[in-house]
């Protein structure tokens, strides 16, 4: 099946995460230049290793797995089940003219008692990533979790876009770019535990066991296509971002 790409984005019905009450303004990552987007980013609900791909070539990528994530959530809601939302992920991508690859699972289980769920996964992200040398920046990151710091910016945003629901669920993805294509090995790394109230980058293994299970789908997207899309991207996410400022309530407004 073909799809017109900006029939696509100039159409689909988009719908946004809800933003934390307890937000403290003071820890929100400040404001990204798309065209100089750093080694790692949130972008969506994935936090992406961009670490091995041309710094022109982030800018249009992320735009459009974020434009995916609001897509997915605008079609199927965001009470859909994971396995239901991921599929309509998928499909978003592809109506955009990236190619997604089927996925592939691995499956383990955990219990050894006290250990850390940012700890014990690392070995398993690192194959499903492709080794150390594919995703560095997302294995760094976790490897210098030394201490349960729930307020750095990139934590409490990652935190609130990737938890859905009664899951613990993480959304990963390392890029590389060549002079034809930027590609993705995404990974979706599910944990099944008996806490839900608990971060998942923080839980740590007591007197249960828990259950991994991770996907790894890779995408691809034309740089050619994807230089077209930035531009209608840029547009569409613009204004819905101005539409949701202009209709927030603010907590000053009607005091006198």
């Amino acid at each position: 099946m073909k799809y017109n790409a900006l029939t696509f984005i100039e159409n689909a019905k988009l719908v946004s995460s809800d933003t934390p009450q307890n937000w403290n303004i003071e820890l929100m990552p400040s404001a990204l230049d798309l065209d100089k987007l750093p080694d790692a980013v949130v972008t969506g609900n994935t936090l992406v290793d961009f670490s091995n791909s041309s710094i022109e070539r982030r800018g249009p990528f992320s735009l459009a797995l974020t434009f995916a994530t609001l897509s997915a959530n605008g079609e199927v809601g965001l009470d859909a089940s994971e396995d239901e939302w991921f599929a309509c992920y998928k499909s978003k991508l592809m109506q955009m003219g990236l190619d997604v690859s089927p996925s592939s699972f691995t499956r383990s289980t955990f219990r050894k008692k006290g250990l850390a769920v940012h700890k014990a996964i690392i070995p398993f992200l690192t194959i499903a990533l492709g080794g150390i040398g594919v995703g560095p920046v997302i294995l760094a990151l976790l490897e210098n979790l030394k201490t349960e710091d729930e307020n750095q910016p990139w934590i409490r945003l990652f935190d609130q876009q990737s938890k859905r629901l009664e899951t613990k669920e993480i959304y990963l993805g390392a890029v590389s770019t060549d002079a034809q294509n930027t590609y993705m090995r995404h990974v979706a790394a599910r944990l099944a535990v008996d806490d839900r109230k608990t971060s998942i980058l923080f839980f740590k293994i007591n007197n249960t066991a828990a259950d991994f299970e991770s996907a790894t789908t890779y995408i691809t997207g034309n740089n050619q296509l994807l230089s077209v899309l930035d531009k209608p991207l840029r547009e569409r996410l613009g204004n819905m971002a101005l539409n949701t400022i202009l209709a927030a309530k603010l907590a000053s407004e009607g005091l006198d």
